[in-house]
């Protein structure tokens, strides 16, 4: 084998060991900028259930004080003739 095969074939592998490297490169990124999209999209769903909750927590609290209300007045009292 002739000196100058040897390096043609160690040319071609380091060309494509740098080509496999910048597409594994180029993966990564894509790969980053998506989950980054995602976790933005979790953030602002996680946000709208928090104020959802937030809303039916209040509401449950109303209901529990105008129940505990209505249920600690006194009954008005009747006049049952008969």
């Amino acid at each position: 084998m002739k000196t100058f095969e040897l390096l043609s074939i160690i040319g071609s592998i380091a060309a494509v060991g740098i080509a496999l490297a910048a597409v594994v490169i180029g993966s990564n990124a894509n790969l980053r900028t998506e989950v980054r999209a995602d976790i933005r999209a979790v953030e602002t769903r996680l946000a709208a259930l928090e104020q959802r909750q937030a809303r039916t927590e209040g509401l449950l609290e109303g209901l529990r004080d105008a129940i505990n209300t209505h249920s600690h007045q006194d009954p008005s009292p009747r006049n049952d003739a008969g």
